[in-house]
């Protein structure tokens, strides 16, 4: 079901590195004119024991971000649904950040994480009562030059057995993303449930009904979480990998936060059927089929595009 290695995605061009300790100092291993980091399966990147509310969504402050030039966070332009609870650690050993909404010298006030020292960690949970649905710059007020924005969508489509929610909502632009968190949460059952879920998750093109990717994932909570990464072909082969990858979830607890997904799923615009469903709690059968199916669209440009629809 997972690789032998975990994959974390860049916004764009980074070098390759291990990570020898939890959320510890990575040691630059070569460069590669491409967005792919590896990280070793058996370090935990984000341990996050202890926390009171269970994060499921990472943005990492790279090395060396304190430079000018450099590629500052490990998400740049990140998209998840509203409810999600996004963690920022700094693994930029010796020199504090902040996270702080807005642009330099213009501090909406939203949000701050004060400064950050090495392998601090600022929690936020994206809600509209909270007022961070939509899209939202931020920045580092000790170093001006790092910034990057965070988006957030409420849009809610209900299935039979789900409902479903994206970070871009009901259309994916790649032109403007080329990633989205995507989160399933079956209607009428607990959040907390006793035994692992058994999922699985496929990606259809509705223009030729070519199934472009399908995976099985265990899931510690009910609500499961994928991120979809568009990425090229070529970039995978200057990488020296296949697509598609899939990795994760991000916590050390087993089972629990975000898996991610990478592949070149969205090269046509169009229509794409994202299917759902429940196989197994535990060792037994759910009580009932749950399985969905919803429609999202694939644009580029902002082209005109239908929402999405549970089918």
């Amino acid at each position: 079901m997972l690789l032998s290695k975990k994959y974390l995605l860049m916004g764009s061009p980074i070098g390759v590195i291990l990570l020898l300790g939890v959320v510890g100092t990575p040691l630059l291993l070569t460069s590669i004119s491409t967005n792919f980091v590896f990280v070793n399966e058996n370090i935990n990147a984000y341990a996050q024991a202890g926390q009171e509310a269970r994060p499921n969504y990472f943005i990492r402050i790279n090395p060396g971000s304190e430079f000018e030039g450099s590629q500052h966070y490990s998400i740049g332009n990140a998209a998840v649904p509203a409810g999600t609870t996004v963690v920022w650690v700094n693994n930029d050993q010796g020199v504090r950040h902040t996270v702080t909404s807005g642009t330099p010298g213009s501090n909406t006030g939203l949000f701050d994480s004060g400064e950050m020292p090495f392998n601090g960690q600022f929690q936020l949970t994206f809600t509209s009562a909270g007022g961070l649905v939509g899209e939202f710059n931020y920045y580092c007020t000790l170093h001006p030059f790092m910034v990057a924005t965070i988006s957030s969508n409420d849009t809610v489509e209900t299935g039979q057995s789900f409902e479903f929610r994206s970070g871009t909502g009901p259309t994916l632009d790649i032109a403007k993303n080329n990633r989205t968190l995507l989160a399933f949460n079956p209607i009428g059952m607990s959040i907390d449930q006793p035994d692992v879920m058994h999922y699985n998750f496929s990606i259809t093109r509705n223009s030729d009904n070519q199934t472009l990717f399908a995976e099985e994932f265990d899931v510690e909570d009910s609500a499961f979480g994928v991120e979809l990464i568009q990425v090229t072909q070529s970039e995978a082969q200057a990488a020296g990998v296949e697509l598609p990858l899939t990795f994760g979830p991000d916590i050390d607890t087993p089972y629990t936060g975000a898996y991610h997904a990478a592949g070149d799923f969205f090269s046509e615009p169009g229509d794409y059927t994202l299917g759902v469903e429940l196989m197994s709690i535990g060792a037994n059968p759910p009580p009932q089929q749950m399985r969905d199916e919803f429609t999202m669209s694939v644009v580029s440009g902002g082209a005109t595009a239908t929402n999405a629809t549970a089918t």
